[in-house]
């Protein structure tokens, strides 16, 4: 019968997921959606330089995917000029390429706008939520004075350190674990500091690319890592944790580069030795309590009735009462 069928299937289905293990049923499950317009790669006061091949920028969905989603214009006194561009991608980024060379001074406004998918999206969302970007992003942009000139950077290590951070894990997204660390952070020349938010980063340790994150539904930009801070990353080991450093001595530099990858340059490598966290001291283990002192014996108790139990001087005299009694007895008979 259909029905006895369907239910055989339920009861069947229930009892495998009742005999999932643990770590299957808290897999980890990223389900993302990227709303508003994304971001530019701009330096302080929106600044890029003047021989920067564009606008650079990343965002969930590609530019190319809605015609309509960028307007650049220059601003021109009162007036703003409409720009005419191309799309150019480098990499996980895009740069928006307006058809003429930028010059020194010049000022632009580029305003990006979500992609369909987010668009579509949006519209099921709650009125109330407020923790939505609004779905365009308009940017201001001022032509910094020169080129962009990057001689050399110099890359620094905190002493290693042994600190609790959150990383990522497979079966929950991210786990607390105690770690050796090690803070890193690009030197830059003073020139080029105005635009440390411009650049783009990427640390190497021992000659890999090295990617950690805070948890597996952690987004980081392209350029940047887990640290938030543009020229900013962290090393840690711990020995638990598979996807971490293994310990020892390691060589660590970061290549710094225009988002448009025309200027790229590698710090000095620099060396570090971090060892695993130290184990936690083994828990005490509780102390056996003493025994209790043990009570004096008292004597046996006296019966209200009849002997004291242990009595032989009481227990002699009732049975010479018995059998006298017994004796008298037969002879009545």
């Amino acid at each position: 019968m259909p029905a006895m069928r369907l239910l055989r299937m339920v009861v069947l289905v229930s009892l495998a997921l009742a005999s999932m293990g643990e770590g299957e049923a808290k897999a980890c499950s990223c389900l993302r959606q990227d709303f508003g317009g994304g971001k530019l790669y701009v330096g302080a006061g929106g600044s890029v330089p003047a021989d920067a091949e564009g606008f650079a920028w990343t965002g969930g969905e590609k530019l190319t995917s809605a015609k309509g989603r960028v307007t650049v214009v220059r601003v021109d006194g009162k007036k703003k000029v409409p720009v005419k561009y191309t799309i150019v991608e480098k990499g996980p980024l895009e740069v928006i390429v307006p058809a003429a060379k930028f010059k020194p001074g010049q000022v632009y406004e580029v305003t990006v706008r979500e992609g369909p998918q987010a668009a579509e999206t949006r519209k099921n969302l709650d009125p109330g939520a407020t923790n939505v970007p609004p779905p365009e992003t308009t940017t201001t942009v001022t032509i910094a004075a020169g080129p962009l000139t990057l001689p050399q950077a110099t890359l620094t290590a905190s002493a290693p350190a042994q600190e609790k951070i959150s990383v990522a894990h497979p079966a929950s997204c991210s786990a607390e674990i105690e770690a050796a660390t090690a803070a890193l952070k690009v030197e830059l020349p003073a020139e080029a500091e105005p635009l440390r938010e411009y650049l783009v980063y990427e640390t190497r340790v021992d000659g890999a690319v090295w990617n950690a994150s805070s948890g597996l539904c952690n987004h980081v930009d392209p350029g940047r890592t887990w640290t938030g801070e543009a020229g900013t990353d962290k090393l840690f080991v711990a020995c638990e944790q598979p996807d971490a450093l293994k310990p020892g001595r390691h060589k660590v530099e970061v290549e710094v580069a225009s988002p448009d990858r025309a200027k790229v340059i590698t710090t000095p490598a620099v060396e570090l030795e971090l060892a695993c966290a130290a184990a936690p001291p083994p828990a005490a283990e509780p102390s056996t309590p003493a025994p209790a002192p043990s009570e004096p014996q008292e004597p046996p108790p006296v019966a209200k009735k009849g002997c004291s139990v242990g009595d032989p001087g009481s227990f002699a005299w009732v049975l010479g009462v018995g059998l006298l009694f017994a004796r008298r007895r037969r002879r009545a008979g």
